[in-house]
């Protein structure tokens, strides 16, 4: 059962938790008693409360990072460029790097405090439970963990709160937390105690193990440490639970939430068709059509928002889309002449007049990566969509309104984990086991194996052909932005691009950070603005 879509016990937890800014009235409480009449401390009676609170949790998860995963991760890499007509101003300071401290939609951290708050209050008063489920504090936990190191990424040092708050007084005026501190005094501790408080493997939409050594893998990456960040990525591989999908219909259906399955051309129906399954997906953010949509579609996913709306803010980058065709080419005579070993995936019908006037079909192939045909809109016909023009169809192809967007929102993939293994060991001086991995990768998307020519003599030649490959698979889920951070590549990538575009700002060492929201400064004095900005 999909965490969203059991609710409605939790009617009272959520108005409880959602005091940490002050927005919720009176009037929505279920017994209509002011904010200050209920004590927290007295709802977590019994794991059934407890539970209660880790779906709110859960609950306030969805409106702080359903367009925020894709703002932060995603669209200040080089994956894209603004849309002709669809960019706005806040759009706009993304792909040009240049955030300002007013882009309330990119930079405002109201509902990740609040997610924040629900998470404290879990950790504070789940263990007071007699015989209470450690999965459920492990929870909490790792939520924790995760939040605060999407903030030392995104702000570096940020106000810190590891006790629950109520209402709007003076303890929420904070100075930030210098970043290192927050790393090592809550994001560390927070996910190595999640980890044993945890004995669940697996769950789609929650916090597991699996999941927990996935953040642990990053926040070690984020530091350098490459020890302990494969030995995190080990345990998921050890684990046995996930597998990589093997052909192109399989990949597709990870992400797919649409009504036209280019692989069965019959398939449309009246609405979205969420199939989002696989054997790959470790842990997602969910959305269901049976929840609400919520005021501003908080309990909507912002996919199709981002990347496939009917006037487009972004779209696919020429450097992006150059690259997958130079490493895979879309014409015959290069694609064999590289790769004359390996037989394109797709086929399309090809329609031709024979020598006696009548049009016949044929089977043709179509060279080149079939990620590229499947993650970029119109599929196989390159012509309707120039260079720069194509929008991301990897979630769906065709426009919907955004309430109904219940896509789910991946976080960690079995997919990445492979990768990154891959990475991780070639900087530990592995490299034949970190090709192994690659050759793995690439059985399983059908590709072409690469030998050690291709790989790189380097091993910083071969760390960028891993990166290459991770940016080819991984479009589209919040990824590059940080892997160029943590292999220190965001200025070499990014500048060149940035001194081409009107209004690029080339970017500094300070800059990778954001800017602290305006209205935040004003709000509380006490915080200053990031350095840079």
């Amino acid at each position: 059962m999909k965490i969203q879509n059991i609710k409605n016990y939790i009617t009272l937890v959520l108005t409880i938790l959602m005091v940490f800014v002050g927005t919720i009235s009176c009037n929505e409480l279920v017994d209509e008693s002011p904010i200050s009449e209920i004590d927290p401390n007295n709802f977590f009676r019994n794991n059934n409360d407890a539970l209660g609170a880790i779906i709110g949790m859960y609950d306030a998860m969805q409106p702080t990072f359903r367009l925020k995963h894709y703002y932060w991760g995603e669209l200040r890499g080089d994956s894209y460029i603004n849309g002709n007509d669809g960019a706005n101003a806040d759009n706009i300071e993304l792909t040009t790097n240049d955030v300002t401290s007013g882009n309330s939609n990119v930079i405002r951290w109201n509902d990740f405090y609040d997610m924040i708050n629900r998470a404290n209050y879990a950790i504070a008063n789940i263990p007071t439970i007699d015989g209470f489920d450690s999965n459920l504090l492990g929870e909490a936990q790792a939520m924790r963990a995760y939040a605060y190191f999407q903030a030392v990424r995104v702000w570096g040092a940020v106000p810190l709160f590891t006790e629950p708050v109520v209402g709007a007084g003076p303890e929420l005026q904070k100075t930030r937390t210098d970043a290192n501190t927050i790393i090592n005094e809550v994001i560390i501790p927070d996910m190595l105690a999640a980890e044993q408080n945890m004995n669940l493997f697996t769950a789609p939409y929650r916090f597991s193990l699996t999941s927990i050594w996935a953040l642990q893998a990053e926040v070690y990456g984020f530091l350098g440490d490459d020890t302990n960040a494969r030995t995190a990525l080990q345990k998921i591989v050890d684990s046995n639970e996930f597998s990589l999908v093997t052909t192109a219909e399989a990949w597709q259906n990870l992400f797919l939430n649409d009504n036209v399955d280019p692989f069965d051309p019959d398939s449309e129906s009246m609405g979205p068709l969420k199939v989002q399954e696989g054997p790959e997906l470790i842990m997602s953010i969910g959305f269901s059509l049976n929840e609400d949509a919520g005021s501003g579609n908080r309990n909507r996913a912002g996919i199709y928002a981002l990347f496939f709306a009917g006037i487009p803010s972004y779209t696919l980058s020429p450097a992006l889309e150059n690259k997958w065709r130079e490493k895979f080419p879309i014409d015959s005579l290069g694609w064999v002449t590289k790769y004359p070993n390996t037989d394109p995936v797709l086929t399309q019908t090809v329609v031709f007049t024979d020598e006696n006037g009548m049009e016949q079909d044929s089977i043709a192939p179509v060279y080149g990566d079939y990620r590229y045909y499947l993650s970029r809109e119109n599929d196989v016909n390159l012509e309707s969509k120039g260079l720069g023009n194509a929008r991301l169809a990897k979630y769906n192809k065709v426009n919907y309104n955004q309430s109904l967007d219940d896509s789910d929102m991946v976080l960690y993939r079995y997919a990445n984990i492979i990768l990154y293994l891959a990475e991780v060991e070639n900087r530990l001086g592995n490299n034949a086991r970190a090709l192994e991995l690659i050759n793995e990768f690439r059985t399983a998307r059908q590709l072409p194996p690469v030998d050690s020519v291709e790989f790189g003599a380097t091993m910083d030649e071969r760390e960028i052909f891993i990166l290459d490959e991770r940016h080819l698979e991984l479009v589209g889920e919040a990824q590059r932005w940080w892997d160029l951070r943590r292999t220190n590549r965001a200025l070499e990538v990014m500048n060149p691009i940035l001194d081409t575009l009107t209004g690029g700002i080339p970017l500094t060492q300070e800059r990778l950070l954001f800017p602290i929201f305006d209205d935040h400064l004003v709000e509380n004095p006490l915080l200053g603005q990031t350095p840079g900005y």
